[in-house]
């Protein structure tokens, strides 16, 4: 165990295989459920639960989304760090598993997300939550997620076929987005690229056919479909209150991504409505292991929860 230098309270777990995630430690967490099921399609259909050590609530409650490439990741793998220290600021913190590229394809993850808002406002006296003061947020992949879900809430296209508690909002009232990817052309090489690609998964890396993992064909050979799942077209006038953070030096998806959905939101809903925070010489939020501290260290938890503090 370790805390990679970090100066939150927090320690990983690392993994006997070098090529596996270090995992957080969440043994200090006195009341917690874990891998609690929210649909009934998927074992990955799953999610934790933690709360502040005292007080009764109803807590308000910051639902998070785990990044990976779409097929990859954990929801307690290192990239929890990102929203585990609510429980030691007031919040509840809930942390979503969901099914991925090589188990299911576009947008059955969306739906799962979706459906895990709907179990928990449902269970929200259960849990001790307050379902009047939800947040949603994620990295990567995982910001992509809590956009589109925050997007579509009022759109049932995209709460799949036999959704779960149908008549519960899927509404959240603000958002947090950390170096997202929205518009999957960028990610999508060219076809004929794709033809050398490893047929299995290497862990740790990003395959060349990564969209076609994820949705089940190249989508700049349907430019449409992938312009339907891109979660900028979706938000309008009344999309809540966002932080979007990305560095300046994300070696995976350009931070341009990041800009651009900040300027869509404030065209859309006016510039008081979003937070955008561009970091100098800061990577991508990690997978495997940390690539820039500063994600972690605890004046990026000021940050994100100083934020919630003041929409939630």
């Amino acid at each position: 165990m370790g805390n990679f230098g970090l100066d939150i309270p927090w320690t990983l777990i690392e993994p006997a295989d070098p090529s596996g995630s270090d995992m957080v430690d969440v043994g200090g967490v006195k009341r917690k459920w874990l891998d609690v099921p929210y649909a009934a399609q998927s074992p990955s259909q799953v999610l934790d639960i933690y709360l502040p050590e005292e007080g009764d609530g109803p807590f308000p409650t910051y639902i998070f989304i785990h990044g990976g490439a779409f097929i990859a990741g954990d929801k307690q793998d290192v990239q929890f760090l990102l929203a585990a220290d609510g429980v030691n600021r007031g919040y509840a913190v809930v942390s979503v598993e969901y099914r991925k590229g090589f188990e299911s394809k576009a947008p059955n993850a969306l739906c799962d997300v979706k459906a895990a808002l709907r179990f928990l406002r449902a269970h929200a006296a259960e849990y001790r939550l307050d379902p009047e003061r939800f947040a949603l947020g994620g990295d990567s992949a995982g910001a992509y997620y809590a956009v589109f879900a925050a997007a579509t809430a009022a759109i049932p296209a995209f709460d799949g076929p036999e959704p779960v508690f149908p008549s519960e909002s899927g509404e959240v009232k603000a958002v947090v987005a950390q170096c997202g990817c929205y518009d999957l052309l960028r990610l999508a090489p060219p076809p004929e690229a794709e033809a050398a690609a490893p047929k299995e998964f290497v862990p740790g890396t990003i395959p060349a056919n990564l969209m076609t993992i994820y949705i089940g064909a190249n989508p700049r050979l349907f430019p449409d479909f992938a312009a339907w799942l891109n979660p900028i077209t979706y938000i309008t006038g009344d999309f809540p209150p966002t932080l979007v953070q990305v560095g300046k030096a994300d070696a995976v998806v350009p931070c341009t991504e990041s800009e651009k959905l900040a300027a869509v939101i404030g065209e859309r809903c006016g510039e008081d409505r979003v937070r955008l925070e561009v970091f100098d010489g800061w990577n991508h939020c990690a997978l495997n292991h940390i690539v820039t501290k500063d994600w972690f260290m605890m004046a990026n938890m000021d940050r994100v929860f100083g934020f919630l503090d003041e929409v939630l």
